[in-house]
């Protein structure tokens, strides 16, 4: 079960950087490494920075109310 989740993930984390470098090529290992890397960056971004995120959000819909 569990491989079949990874393989599903590192099938759509290949998607993005296949726009951008051919899957044969020799670096596409490490490009496919950068893109998780971001999106991970980016998940921990949002998980740290959510009562942030959503009190702002508060604020601009109370607002327009």
């Amino acid at each position: 079960m569990l491989d079949w989740i990874a393989e599903k993930i590192l099938n759509s984390l290949s998607l993005v950087p296949a726009w951008f470098v051919e899957e044969s090529s020799p670096n596409f290992a490490l490009v496919r490494a950068m893109f998780a890397l971001l999106l991970i960056i980016l998940v921990v971004y949002l998980i740290s920075f959510w009562p942030a995120i959503r009190r702002g959000m508060r604020l601009v819909f109370m607002r327009r109310q």
